[in-house]
């Protein structure tokens, strides 16, 4: 037997599954299915080199399978480094080095992910309370709870900016936060009542988000 290579490109949304045409063709489908259905859960795994990157809606992680005498080998690669601007788009705030903008429209946190990188951004990750105040004053018309990078979604209580792999080690909840309604609140959001204080909520619920984009100083 000859052995097949599939090149699956992914789409980051909430209920993707693999294309009927493909899981007719593969011999393996059964293991692509599970990875594929589990995708949302596991997304901040792949970040494993510090960056993931989307050009416009389209997730330039691929797994590619290779299946021989029906045992299945998966890895993983990723996209080429998006180029770094030397200056803020017009209407962003400048801080440090990194562009902030809110938009508000409502979506959920995984459409919250794509809409940042269209403009080459990631969701925000806020890491002192510097930055996170100097926000909140930026900002002071937000009184929508918004969405940043933080997530919990690989293991319950164990936060991690989504977009790099890395450990949140500042985490300004607020009282009673995170609330962990049936551990099933995995997304953070800020700007709650228009305060500097994080929730935890569903990564299906639809709020603000809040993009960072980095350029060169």
């Amino acid at each position: 037997m000859f052995p097949i290579w599939i090149t699956l490109t992914l789409y980051l949304s909430i209920g993707f599954a693999a294309n009927r045409d493909v899981r007719s063709r593969v011999n393996c489908s059964t293991m692509l299915n599970k990875q594929l259905s589990h995708l949302h859960s596991n997304m901040w795994k792949i970040s494993k080199s510090n960056e993931v990157y989307l050009k416009e809606s389209v997730f330039l992680t691929t797994f590619e399978t290779r299946c021989f005498k029906e045992r299945c080998f998966t890895r993983t690669s990723l996209a080429k480094h998006v180029p770094v601007p030397k200056s803020c788009p017009d209407g962003w705030k400048s801080r440090k080095g990194s562009c902030y903008q809110v938009f508000t429209e409502k979506v959920n946190w995984f459409q919250a992910q794509m809409n940042c990188r269209r403009y080459d951004s990631t969701l925000a990750q806020i890491e002192d309370e510097l930055e996170n105040q100097w926000l909140n004053k930026q900002y002071p018309d937000v009184k929508t709870a918004t969405w940043i990078d933080a997530v919990d979604l690989g293991k319950n209580g164990v936060w991690m900016w989504f977009s790099s792999g890395k450990s949140v080690t500042h985490l300004p909840w607020d009282n009673g936060q995170p609330s962990k309604y049936k551990s099933s609140e995995n997304c953070a959001l800020t700007f709650h009542l228009g305060r500097a204080k994080w929730h935890d909520a569903f990564c299906t619920s639809s709020y603000n988000f809040m993009c960072e984009k980095k350029i060169n100083l």
